[in-house]
């Protein structure tokens, strides 16, 4: 072969090869497609999403009344107990509270909803709960009991 035939051989398969190259890089870059997860959490009632790809936040919506800081009403039960007669504290708490915190009394580091207290003697004592959640804690809330 003559080095004129070997030019116009080598022209049209470099040509060739420079297609495939072209036809490759199209077909092997399609479009990223979008992510998808599946996340569930019985205390959310919906998620919002804010910001924009690919940072985004995904912000649970409780169940408990609208996903915010809970906020707490205590009571007793009875408010006014007789000397040596237990009371009942509840928080009463909105919000769905993953965990409380009593103080005051023989109330003070307890983590339940509830506190069961009695005293042997008239007093009065000032109880006080928070609750905390997703969102955050609650502000103190107090409630005073007097055994009479």
């Amino acid at each position: 072969m003559n080095r004129i035939n070997a030019y116009a051989f080598v022209r049209p398969i470099l040509a060739l090869c420079g297609l495939a190259a072209a036809a490759a890089i199209f077909v092997f870059s399609p479009k990223v497609p979008a992510a998808t997860f599946t996340y569930t959490n019985p205390s959310c009632t919906s998620f919002t999403i804010s910001g924009t790809p690919p940072t985004q936040t995904i912000t649970c919506v409780s169940s408990g009344g609208g996903g915010g800081v809970p906020t707490c009403a205590p009571t007793a039960s009875p408010p006014a107990p007789a000397i040596n007669a237990q009371s009942t504290l509840s928080a009463n708490c909105s919000n769905t509270p993953t965990s409380y915190l009593w103080t005051g009394g023989t109330c003070g580091g307890t983590t339940a909803s509830t506190c069961n207290v009695a005293k042997s003697r008239a007093v009065t004592i000032t109880y006080s709960v928070t609750a905390t959640n997703a969102a955050g804690t609650s502000a103190p809330a107090q409630i005073s009991v007097t055994w009479q």
